[in-house]
């Protein structure tokens, strides 16, 4: 089973509750996330549609040659890491960062496992998923 994990660190002058919004965004409505929601960060587990979600966003917006780039730097061992703006998650966009300062209260960070990166590398080029 595909699983995706996504982190962001809840600053003091921020609201738990829209930092859980805004990781939530990311998250597909149809996964049955795990929330784990912590004094200074919020944990979710997800799953294959969240997945599809961030790599359809990935598409619409034009950032596969990103997505591309990031998946040849960002892996560590069997993981890969990347990065989305708070901010924009907040209001319902998902959108990649390149440097964590492109997100100034901090980013989501989304972290995939070894099954979730053959998925994104099997169809980060393809129009539809297999």
């Amino acid at each position: 089973m595909l699983k995706v994990y996504l982190t962001a660190e809840i600053h003091p002058s921020e609201d738990p509750e829209k930092v859980k919004k805004a990781v939530m965004n990311v998250v597909d409505p149809k996964d049955e996330a795990k929330v784990e929601l912590m004094k200074d960060m919020i944990r979710v587990e997800a799953s294959e549609n969240t997945i599809k979600k961030i790599l359809q966003a990935v598409k619409d917006k034009d950032m596969v040659p990103l997505m591309l780039r990031l998946l040849n730097e960002g892996k560590k061992g069997d993981k890969f890491y990347l990065m989305l703006n708070k901010q924009a998650a907040y209001v319902g966009h998902i959108v990649m960062c390149d440097d964590p300062r492109e997100s100034p209260l901090g980013p989501i960070n989304v972290e995939f496992d070894s099954e979730a990166i053959q998925f994104l590398l099997a169809n980060v080029r393809n129009k539809s998923y297999s």
